[in-house]
């Protein structure tokens, strides 16, 4: 066995492989000598004064660390993406044994490098992984059904079991490899699968189509050596890993949009759309609030064409900040990088199987884990089908058959109240009332007192114009206890926004059930019925039953989520630019005479130009028009604030309405 071993890292030039590698020495103990190759692939638009720190940091290492025999760097004059970067590392590989570093990591604790060759080869191993805290995030290390101790390993190593989730991979995060079974394996998968996916998806799928799983018997440290610094340094400068060319560079969040207002907006490929639709579907649209009548019928974009972070394109080439955010499901901003590439990720193992998934359990046990109070969960696709399902569940728990509604919870027949096609009888069961005034909450909670005895559960959805009161929720939570009932909260809008359980959570209030959809998977059609496990037991004697409910992009795109609302400061951003945008219009609508037009929640602004529906929807109408023209699409009602947005987006956004405001009044 030689005494060399390769470090081998694909990089783009960014000051962090200072970090990865100073730490990396600081924590290494080797008995021999180093050869480091690195590609330096322009990939992420690093500024060339960053670019040329790095280069002249690795040509430095061998008077830094005697141990460094030799570098190796390959400074790339165009992209070619991280396959090509391999293939180049492969070209260059000499020593027996690597040890692979991509350009983004701290080490954290000591390695034994030279034990941890021993047990490559004692082992039979093809990788020793370096356990990292990335990897070991959702307790894959601590699940006794997914990982086991190898015996007599001095680095009290681990191997993951099939049931783990990372069982086949061979992961490109810090490891040491050896290079004759590494290299070959990375290589052929990359040369026989999509290249449009993600290099450590295309080595696992080769992985298992080979049944080579025991052959490469890839091993884990025990404890975690290293941890991620890539996601700081891209979110500082507003950029995201990319696993496909066209994600790499900058984030589309973009500028604001900003247009003079003077000229009408040019509709006429929208126009024309709308003219075939009207041919074809009922109602033009499959959403009720898309409608066009919904926003300003003539003077504004009926289609639209892409979305990027928080802005929207529409049919005819224009663009605009985007407020209306695909009724608040958009909660990251159109097409983050962070769902768009999981979901190519998970494209290649299939989007619905013929038996539950594994992803079924793990995103379950994320939702548990991000909602305070739940312990059970079921998954289902739209938010009506949830409010539906939770009534059966407690109907089912009380033996009672009828529901106070209290604001909208989808269409279905027990719900949405007398209608069109609604039996009566089924229209009954459901009685609606609203919460837009004090007086509102004071008769709703007189309706639970009276006849609380008779009700299976009581629900609740909050009006956007104005805030609940935690009073209102307390009294109603009582009330419902007092006379047997369930307390339903349906967190459709409100869960992932106001908190991750909601208005519940928000006003520290808990409901026996919680009813989520939107936010909770970013945009990805998903809802879900969560709450105590004595409750959602009782799901089990029930017939609630769907075949898209275990569907896999959107219980991976949701997991996604939660963590980026987890790591990131998500709930205060999207709050305190909500606070921006009301405080601003309102600033503007004061000094016109009309007084304080934004209302509601921060993170979730509502237009209230008139308690007259009539006055408020011809108002609003022309604001709406008014603020297409300058590069602004809002919604005549509530509007929704996404992690994409910026602070001068609002500002701009607050500019445009001093002039909306005036062209709308006069």
């Amino acid at each position: 066995m030689s005494d060399l071993v390769d470090i081998t890292t694909t990089s783009v030039g960014r000051d962090t492989l200072l970090t990865t590698y100073s730490s990396f020495f600081e924590n290494i103990s080797y008995s021999g000598s180093f050869r480091v190759v690195v590609t330096i692939d322009p990939a992420y638009g690093v500024e060339e004064e960053e670019v040329e720190e790095t280069v002249r940091f690795l040509e430095d290492l061998p008077r830094q660390y005697s141990q460094v025999r030799e570098v190796v760097v390959e400074r790339l004059p165009k992209r070619i993406g991280l396959q090509g970067a391999l293939s180049l590392l492969f070209a260059h590989a000499a020593a027996p044994v690597g040890v692979h570093l991509e350009d983004d990591w701290r080490f954290i604790a000591p390695v034994d490098l030279d034990v941890l060759i021993s047990e490559l080869y004692a082992h039979e191993s093809s990788q020793i992984v370096l356990t990292n805290s990335h990897a070991a995030r959702g307790g894959t290390f601590e699940r006794l059904d997914e990982v086991a101790e190898v015996p007599g390993t001095a680095g009290r190593l681990l191997r993951l079991n099939r049931s783990s989730w990372a069982a086949h991979y061979m992961p490109l995060c810090p490891h040491l490899h050896r290079t004759d079974r590494w290299a070959p394996t990375v290589a052929r998968a990359l040369a026989l699968t999509d290249g449009v996916r993600c290099p450590d998806e295309r080595v696992r799928e080769r992985v298992v189509a080979e049944q080579a799983t025991d052959r490469h018997n890839v091993l884990w440290t025990r404890d975690v050596v290293a941890e991620d610094l890539g996601r700081e340094w891209l979110v500082k400068r507003a950029r995201y890993k990319a696993i496909t060319p066209e994600y790499a560079g900058d984030a589309e969040t973009g500028g604001a949009t900003r247009r003079s207002g003077d000229a009408p907006l040019v509709l006429k490929r929208s126009a024309a759309l709308r003219s075939r639709a009207e041919k074809l579907i009922p109602g033009m649209t499959q959403t009720f609030h898309k409608r066009p009548e919904n926003f300003a019928d003539g003077e504004y974009p009926v289609y639209a064409e892409r979305g990027r972070g928080s802005l929207l394109w529409d049919v005819d080439g224009n663009s605009y900040v985007d407020f209306v955010m695909a009724l608040g499901a958009a909660s990251l901003g159109h097409d983050h990088p962070v769902l768009s590439n999981v979901v190519r990720e998970r494209l290649g193992r299939g989007v619905l199987l013929s038996l539950p998934a594994q992803t079924e359990i793990t995103a379950a046990e994320e939702l548990v884990s991000a909602v305070p109070g739940i312990e059970m969960v079921r998954f289902l696709k739209t938010g009506a089908e949830a409010c539906s399902a939770s009534m059966r569940l407690a109907r089912h728990l009380t033996g009672r058959e009828h529901f106070l509604l209290a604001g909208y919870h989808g269409w279905h027949d027990q719900l949405g109240g007398p209608s069109a096609g609604v039996p009566t009888s089924a229209a009954r069961l459901g009685e609606r009332s609203t919460l837009d005034s004090p007086a509102d909450e004071s008769r709703f909670l007189a309706a639970v007192r009276e006849r609380g005895e008779q009700l299976a559960g009581v629900m609740v959805s909050t009006p956007y114009h104005r805030v609940l009161s935690a009073e209102f929720l307390s009294e109603l939570r009582a009330a419902c206890d007092e006379h047997g009932c369930l307390l339903v909260l349906d967190e459709i809008v409100t869960g992932f926004r106001l908190a991750p359980g909601g208005l519940g959570q928000f006003h520290g209030v808990h409901a026996d059930i919680l009813c989520f959809s939107k936010g909770m998977a970013a945009g990805m059609p998903l809802a879900a019925v969560a709450g105590p496990r004595h409750i959602m037991d009782r799901f089990a004697e029930i017939r609630v039953s769907t075949t898209f409910g275990g569907e896999l992009l959107s219980l991976e795109a949701m997991k996604a989520a939660l963590r980026e609302y987890g790591r990131t400061n998500y709930y205060e951003h999207i709050a305190a630019l909500g606070r921006q945008l009301r405080d601003g219009i309102n600033e503007h609508a004061v000094g016109l005479g009309l007084g304080e037009i934004v209302t509601g929640y921060d993170p979730m602004p509502c237009l209230h130009f008139d308690t007259d529906p009539a006055a408020h929807q011809r108002i609003a109408r022309k604001f709406l028009a008014e603020m297409a023209r300058r590069g602004f699409l809002l919604r005549r009602d509530v509007n929704f604030i996404s992690a994409a947005h910026t602070s001068d987006q609002i500002d701009d956004a607050v500019s445009a309405s001093a002039e909306a405001l005036r062209a709308a009044h006069t």
